[in-house]
């Protein structure tokens, strides 16, 4: 119960990752709000959490947008009394060649994968800094690390590397009471990743030294692990959850 009564609000909640650390941080005693742009994705996941025994607080919301973001931070602090745990899991990824991306491509990816992560963090960490405690966890990719951007996503690769650098940045700010780190996930069996061609999916696996694909729940036990007291003493880190492909 390395989570026990701690109250964590994890966006993108509705799917892949962002399911999967909130049923873990629920197993680990948490009480849990999930946020998600998506209505039947929250009703997914709340109807799972039922039949585990597990009641998630649902909020819809788009990260992007201020006004809604602080509507829902409003409303999770009155139904918990508190935040202790924020994930900003919420992403996206718009695949197109470089010479066809366009100005739409970018800034709707930098809105929600680098704005959204802000507006959260900004509007959690001012109850956190109330409470002089709290823990912030954003969710960044393999591909935000130097050498690892891909192509027809640059705009992504670039979102994600910000988020690193962003998390580095909040970590000095809002020290000496909130840790803040990131997770930079490898290749995950999520919607993303499922879409992709089969010869894409078998290279992405080929590249991992552990020769498989991430699950969810292998990237929620690294959120788990950075949420929990166990982490006390780390901030401004990146934990790479990749099966070893970044050593290519």
């Amino acid at each position: 119960m390395r989570l026990e009564d701690k109250a964590a609000l994890i966006t993108g909640g509705g799917r892949g990752i962002g399911a999967a650390t909130a049923f873990l941080f629920a197993e680990e005693g948490a009480r849990v709000g999930i946020v998600d742009i998506r209505d039947e994705g929250l009703k997914e996941v709340a109807a799972q959490a039922k039949q585990k025994g597990f009641e998630f607080k649902t909020f819809g919301g788009d990260v992007s947008k201020k006004e809604q973001i602080e509507r829902v931070m409003e409303e999770f602090i009155q139904g918990f009394g508190r935040i202790d745990v924020l994930v900003n899991n919420a992403g996206i990824a718009i695949s197109r060649p470089f010479l066809e991306k366009s100005v739409e491509d970018w800034v709707k990816t930098l809105d929600v994968n680098l704005i959204g992560v802000f507006l959260c963090s900004q509007s959690g960490a001012r109850y956190m800094v109330e409470q002089r405690s709290g823990k912030i966890i954003n969710i960044s990719s393999i591909r935000g690390i130097d050498h690892c951007g891909r192509e027809g996503i640059m705009d992504y690769s670039a979102s994600k590397a910000a988020v690193i650098n962003l998390t580095k940045t909040m970590a000095k700010e809002l020290a000496p009471y909130i840790n803040v780190n990131t997770v930079a996930p490898g290749h995950t069996a999520t919607e993303m990743t499922k879409s992709l061609p089969e010869e894409i999916k078998r290279n992405m696996i080929e590249g991992s030294y552990l020769k498989r694909m991430a699950e969810p729940e292998d990237i929620a036990k690294a959120i788990l692990f950075l949420a929990s007291n166990d982490a006390d003493f780390i901030t401004g880190q990146v934990l790479l959850v990749d099966g070893g492909f970044s050593l290519k």
